[in-house]
């Protein structure tokens, strides 16, 4: 497995940075990096890598990869023309908005069509936020799905998938959240900062915010969900196309305020060591004690890889109970495992979520 990933990871740094392949793929492999590249969330980067370099993978090989392609291609091309539909209807209501994630961030790719598309994620302010769920509730005639223990509402318009947000990020420890939510209105407060998708300008959270929620929603995902490698090429990507626009002594001191600036080191210094990102497009200077982690966290792929595997096995009644009970075991394994990378987030982790869990056994979702 570790070869595997490896080769996965080899096929990535070259659809991000054009660094030269140094591994051998052959024809019994492909099916091995196809699967496991999938299992991360980034099959049509590694798709598009094993055609665009000409890897002689076999007949077979070949056609999958080129399926996979086709894939992402058409499902992109697909999302960003009903992002277009769905932003004109917003803004000829006069509801705010701020596109979060997704193709705002594909976009900045070196080839977006090929980064897997998902949902759509938006953001309203608490003052619109009311306003723009009634609105959308009657115009399209749709329900959301409300759910009392999420900072999200859950719809569908003609097949693809919106997430509303009513917020950016949960953190555990309430200092941190306060200072989160008033950073958060504070920087929206200015200019919009727009992003361009298909010739149109799509309001985008800004540059040094964004940087800060991508990792957050790492945070979230690393502790207590199963972090794909998606989302870390996605924070390599933001890192690298917002290098000479990112507030770097900000950025310091909000991730100090939020008690994250040594996890965002140690996980920078991933990004650096196995990713292949530029040190000098790393906002924060890195040191010996942030490559100290990288062996650590690049074992956690593995052990993302079998989560998501036994994940996927659960069903059945008991499914939810099941459930539940491999999310703690997974955040009392990374809270042991990382605690000096974040440790008020991850002493209050535990808690947090068990207010959580009760709320949404309380809230009829």
């Amino acid at each position: 497995m570790k070869e595997t990933l490896s080769k996965v990871l080899a096929l990535v740094r070259n659809e991000l940075w054009e660094t030269p392949l140094l591994c051998t793929i052959t024809p019994a492999d492909a099916d091995d990096v196809l699967r496991v590249a999938h299992e991360l969330n980034v099959g049509g980067m590694a798709a598009n890598a094993i055609i665009r370099n000409h890897i002689p993978v076999g007949d077979d090989g070949a056609m999958r990869a080129w399926g996979i392609q086709q894939k992402h291609l058409r499902d992109n091309k697909a999302m960003n023309a009903e992002l277009v539909v769905f932003t004109n209807f917003l803004e000829h209501r006069s509801l705010p908005y701020y596109i979060m994630k997704g193709q705002t961030y594909a976009a900045l790719y070196p080839h977006p069509l090929t980064r897997s598309a998902g949902d759509i994620d938006f953001y309203c302010q608490p003052d619109a936020y009311q306003r723009a769920q009634q609105t959308i509730e009657e115009k399209l005639g749709i329900n959301m799905v409300h759910n009392k223990s999420e900072i999200h509402d859950n719809f569908k318009i003609e097949g693809f998938e919106f997430e509303m947000h009513s917020g950016l990020t949960c953190l555990s420890y309430p200092k941190h959240q306060r200072y989160w939510d008033s950073l958060v209105a504070s920087e929206l407060s200015r200019s919009p900062y727009t992003i361009d998708i298909n010739g149109k300008a799509i309001v985008a959270l800004p540059p040094t915010l964004n940087v800060l929620y991508v990792f957050a929603h790492i945070m979230e995902h690393f502790v207590e969900k199963i972090l794909m490698l998606k989302q870390l090429c996605d924070w390599a990507v933001l890192l690298h196309a917002y290098r000479d626009q990112i507030d770097r002594d900000t950025l310091t001191t909000h991730l100090s305020r939020l008690g994250l600036l040594k996890a965002y080191r140690a996980m920078g210094a991933w990004l650096v060591q196995e990713l292949g990102l530029p040190e000098d497009d790393f906002p924060l200077a890195l040191t010996s004690s942030d490559y100290r982690w990288v062996p650590r966290l690049s074992d956690d792929f593995l052990y993302w890889i079998e989560r998501r595997r036994q994940m996927q096995k659960i069903k059945g009644p008991a499914a939810s109970l099941r459930h539940s009970l491999r999310t703690a075991g997974i955040v009392a394994r990374q809270s042991f495992r990382f605690f000096w990378l974040a440790p008020m987030e991850m002493l209050w982790r535990i808690p947090d979520m068990t207010v959580w869990s009760l709320r949404k056994r309380f809230s009829g979702v």
